[in-house]
This record gives structure tokens, sequence and C-alpha cells, in this order.
């Protein structure tokens, strides 16, 4: 599995209606975005991650991330907080 070459400030870690799931959004020295699931958690050099997706677009990182949560947890992304 892989590691992540980051820029500062990521991975970020991605959460749906509140909950922590599998998948962090990275950007590369390089300005490329990726979407990764988590395999091991730890930093980018620790950790081990899949690459899901990768381009120039955070639009389009956000967008595949919202398609990959929705695929992975059905339902989730729709439901409502209860509070």
């Amino acid at each position: 599995m892989a590691k992540l070459n980051s820029v500062p400030l990521y991975p970020t870690n991605l959460s749906a209606n509140g909950i922590p799931v599998n998948l962090c959004k990275n950007r590369t020295p390089e300005g490329k975005f990726q979407i990764a699931r988590v395999l091991k958690p730890g930093g980018p050099q620790e950790g081990e991650f899949e690459v899901l997706w990768e381009g120039d677009s955070e639009w389009k990182a956000d967008a595949f991330s919202k398609q990959q949560i929705e695929k992975d947890f059905p339902g989730l992304m729709s439901q409502r907080s209860q509070g």
C-alpha cells in the first residue's frame, strides 16, 4: 500500500454528517488532489493508504469523495443529525 506525499495541512480526514469515515483528502507537492482510503491510521508517511482518485480539481475531488462515501456507507450522506 502507499504512503502519501503531502503539503502542509494535508491530508485531511473526511466525515459525513459529523461521522468520521475511513477516507482522506490529500494535496501533493505537485498540486494534485487525491482521495485515499485509510488502511492503517497515521501521518502521511506512517499510515497506509489506497489512493482511489487523483486529479487537478479540488471540486472534483470533493465530488468523488461524496460519491465514494455514499457507495461505502449507503444513506449516511442523507441522514439528518439527531439532537
